[in-house]
């Protein structure tokens, strides 16, 4: 009955939704609209904003209210509302913001006074990241895109069928949705959509937009370096700018500065609650490389000391390749159930300043009992906190005492490796029945001409629709063959009925379908992909290849079929065979197309080939959580091959270098013609590795511990007339660790012993991770990018060691012309030794993420101390 009742209650909303309230616009005193003012209701303890017109239209029940307006640089306003069955208008005018300096103490330096307040707010962002354990919101979510630009190159490639309308210059397309949030700590959201529709292009109503949870207490951001980050001294210069007086509350206004132009700073105005160091607002703007981003928050004690954002506004002026573009999002917010972290001491210094606000004698007992409870590590923190002023060492220790102390109730429980999602999103029953009459009565942010006229052409889009449809599937039916003829050059995929199917025919034309060597001379290939999914979990993958080598008049082929089983244990099963040329050295070798286009223009041909007639048998699954076996064997055929073409585009007379690879322990027995029986057991461990399952697959998401790995390895003698005999141990420890999204730390090292070399194929030796060729595809994480591809290779011992650095700010990025770039420095430096070549030492300088996907860099190597090469490299990043 109670499930009745709830829903009948539902779909009366429409019917029942309140026909009073309060609407009107906030201007200036010049009477200017103020875009984006928030207001914030006391007794439901509601915020929103106005729109891009500053209007403004509140839904309420019959009552008294007390509505607080306020925009950013403004003096806050608070108005007293009667509310009787009908709306009442109420514009509201609101004054500049006037500000006070305090009287400030000048220390030697001649230092900001904002520099004290924000080392204090520094300090404490871990406390109030952590203040709220859980509270429920209901939240009008809306998004609106107004497209003001779009190149003809693009229009063309833009254009879409007739199912789906054009993206047009000047219109605006809107999502706005109806919420609930049910937030716990630390950063669990619970969203159900109570309601939802869209004018996107394909996009449909029940597309909608996630909750803003972005946090300027959190650290480590995605976008850039918040101004309460503990490194944030680094990257910015904050001035003081006065206060103004809130009720009995001053809030200080600081403006923050870049110290350089960077895509990774924000340029604006924080404003922080005096005495208490958090945040009241926000205003703040990043030079993203797609455009301006603009992002406003406004706080309020909603809930005795409690402070969070009733308002958020997102402001983006997209500016790429032509194409231009604003989008907004506003939030309105309504809290209910908020219940702060009883578990979270409270600092002395702020016990204080709510102390002003309590009975002196109760303060005094909580003073008391919580001296008594007081560790050495929180009396640590209270000696710092009860500074006046505060070095940047010292404001560093006392944000990592307090983050540490936050955190000790989270650790008390046991970590889970596996990663749930901290946002879940689910809809309510027909959350997109409603009609217009329903939105204009639960609508807090009124929409503007754009943003209404996109919901009638929606609407008036789906009644052409439903008009059309016996039209449109005669179309489809018709383009069916004219799909498949058009895929039939670049490549096409085929599907199954019912989608578990699909054949990928891989085109006739590409630069994947040829390739030029002086081995093969040129040649062409042609693939297909099969692939099957039994069910979510369980997926048959089937790979034929076959090809045409025209030098040596030689068809070459391959296929592999690839079965995926027991999802939990990330078990896989191949089965592999073929004949092909291959490279020496093909795990780490030269990328084919980077060595044909080097043969062709320049005479260079870096890559050394044998062909390979095999049959082979892989599979690896996790034997328990963090460990995982591979296993693999294999039998080969190697035939010696020899170059069959002198032929180049630049340069006939020049001859490439010969097929064989230069090494010093390479023998005539390592290259002649000869048979391999190969297997090969793997064991790696990473302790509390962390994963995410996802539609029953488990996916692998690091670890704050090393990778152990080791491997054997076995040629066997007299086999299946195999002429093998050799066995390699070998063993490897590494770890990468990243921090935001611009910093890493990355470190392997690795030692190998052959305690057989017998008689062994050099394809078979210790191959490393080299870069012959100035240009590669290749991660520079460890590698050797000044050594040769083949000439190091070993076959009797080696050690080696990788470490490299990534930093958005080092040396280069500090220069004006540079330092608004996404790029980020680097830094590299390894270690090889082997029997033949010992004390190699390498060391690099590189900038990545050039264009995205762009890095150059300079390297240095030396021999037993001494100064041996030098290069430049560069590389291209297309994973």
């Amino acid at each position: 009955m109670d499930k009745l009742y709830l829903a009948g209650i539902l779909l009366l909303l429409p019917i029942l939704g309140f026909s009073q309230g309060v609407k009107g616009t906030v201007t200036d005193e010049q009477g200017n609209p103020i875009p984006f003012a928030t207001i914030f209701l006391k007794e439901t303890t509601t915020g929103t904003t106005t729109n891009d017109l500053g209007e403004y239209e509140i839904h309420l029940q019959n009552g008294t209210y007390t509505i607080v307006f306020q925009g950013l640089g403004f003096q806050k306003t608070e108005v007293t509302v009667n509310v009787n069955d009908e709306f009442i208008t109420n514009n509201i005018v609101l004054k500049k913001q006037e500000y006070r300096i305090k009287e400030v103490r000048v220390f030697s330096g001649g230092e900001d006074p904002a520099y004290p307040i924000m080392r204090k707010a520094i300090s404490l962002a871990p406390y109030y990241q952590r203040q709220t354990e859980q509270y429920k919101a209901e939240v009008y979510l809306k998004g609106s895109l107004l497209m003001k630009k779009i190149p003809k190159l693009f229009q063309k490639m833009m254009e879409r069928d007739e199912e789906s309308p054009d993206i047009k210059v000047g219109e605006t397309y809107t999502m706005e949705s109806m919420n609930e949030i049910e937030f716990t700590a630390p950063d669990k959201y619970n969203h159900t959509v109570l309601s939802s529709r869209s004018t996107f292009p394909d996009s449909n109503d029940e597309d909608v937009m996630g909750y803003i949870t972005y946090s300027f207490y959190e650290p480590h951001q995605d976008m850039a370096i918040s101004p309460l980050a503990p490194n944030s001294f680094s990257h910015y210069k904050f001035v003081y700018e006065g206060f103004f007086y809130e009720g009995d509350v001053a809030v200080n206004k600081i403006k923050i500065v870049p110290k350089r132009k960077s895509q990774q700073t924000y340029t604006g105005y924080i404003y922080i609650v005096d005495n208490l160091w958090n945040i009241h607002s926000i205003d703040v703007t990043n030079e993203a490389f797609f455009g301006e981003i603009n992002i406003k928050q406004v706080y309020a004690p909603v809930k005795e000391r409690s402070w969070l954002p009733i308002s958020h506004r997102f402001n983006v002026a997209a500016s790429i390749f032509g194409v231009k573009a604003d989008f907004w999002y506003a939030g309105s917010v309504k809290y209910s159930d908020i219940q702060l972290n009883t578990n979270l001491p409270v600092p002395n210094v702020l016990m204080k300043q709510y102390a002003a606000e309590e009975a002196a004698q109760k303060a005094a007992e909580l003073q008391a009992e919580k001296e008594q409870e007081m560790t050495r590590q929180q009396k640590k923190m209270e000696e710092l906190l009860a500074k006046e002023e505060l070095s940047n060492r010292e404001m560093i220790k006392l944000s990592r005492l307090i983050e540490k102390e936050s955190r000790k109730e989270e650790e008390k429980k046991e970590e889970s490796l596996e990663i749930k999602s901290t946002y879940k999103i689910t809809h309510k029953k027909d959350t997109t029945k409603r009609d217009s009459s329903y939105w204009e009565t639960i609508r807090p942010i009124p929409l503007t001409s754009g943003e209404l006229r996109s919901f009638e052409v929606k609407d008036s889009i789906k009644l052409a629709k439903i008009e059309s449809d016996t039209i449109k599937t005669e179309k489809k039916k018709r383009s069916a063959f004219s799909k498949v003829s058009d895929g039939f050059l670049s490549g096409h995929t085929f599907y199954a009925n019912d989608s578990s199917t699909r054949i990928t025919y891989h085109g006739l034309i590409g630069l994947s379908q040829v390739d030029f060597n002086a081995v093969d001379g040129w040649s062409y290939q042609q693939r297909l992909t099969l692939r099957h999914e039994f069910d979510s979990v369980h997926t048959f993958r089937f790979e034929p290849m076959i090809e045409y080598a025209f030098a040596r008049e030689k068809v070459m082929w391959d296929a592999n079929a690839w079965l995926s089983f027991a999802p939990k244990s990330r078990a896989n099963l191949s089965i592999s065979g073929g004949q092909q040329s291959k490279d020496f050295n093909s795990k780490y070798g030269i990328d084919r197309t980077l060595n044909m286009f080097s043969a062709l223009f320049f005479k260079d041909h870096y890559m050394k080939l044998y062909q390979k007639d095999y049959a082979a048998i892989n599979g690896s699954f996790d034997l328990i959580h963090g460990m995982r076996i591979r296993l693999a064997a294999s039998y080969s055929s190697y035939q010696q091959l020899e170059n069959n073409t002198n032929w180049s585009i630049l340069d006939q007379d020049k001859d490439y270098t010969e097929n064989t690879p230069p090494n010093e322990q390479v023998t005539p027995e390592h290259l002649m013609d000869q048979s391999d029986m190969f297997t090969s057991l793997e064991v790696s461990y990473t302790p509390r590795m962390r994963y995410r399952m996802y539609k029953g697959r488990k996916y692998l998401r690091g670890s704050r511990y090393p990778t152990f790995k080791v491997n054997y390895q076995r040629g066997f003698n007299n086999v299946f007339d195999s002429d093998s005999d050799y066995e390699l141990i070998r063993g490897e420890i590494s770890q990468k660790k990243e921090w935001g999204i611009f910093n890493a730390f990355n470190w392997q090292v690795g030692a190998g012993y052959f305690s057989r070399n017998d008689q062994m194929h050099f394809s078979r030796f210790q191959h490393f991770n080299t870069s012959e060729i100035p240009v590669n595809f290749k991660s520079w994480e460890n590698a050797f990018m000044l050594l040769d591809d083949y000439r190091y290779s070993t076959n009797e011992w080696y050690a080696k060691a990788h470490v490299s650095y990534t930093t958005p700010y080092l040396l280069l990025k500090f220069l004006p012309l540079v330092s608004n770039r996404l790029w980020t420095e680097n830094l590299y430096s390894s270690y090889l030794t082997q029997p033949n070549y010992k004390n190699y030492v390498e060391v690099g300088y590189s900038m990545n993420q050039i264009f995205l996907i762009g890095s150059a860099g300079v390297f240095a190597g030396f021999e037993d101390g001494s100064y041996a090469r030098w290069g430049f490299r560069l590389g291209i990043n297309i994973n």
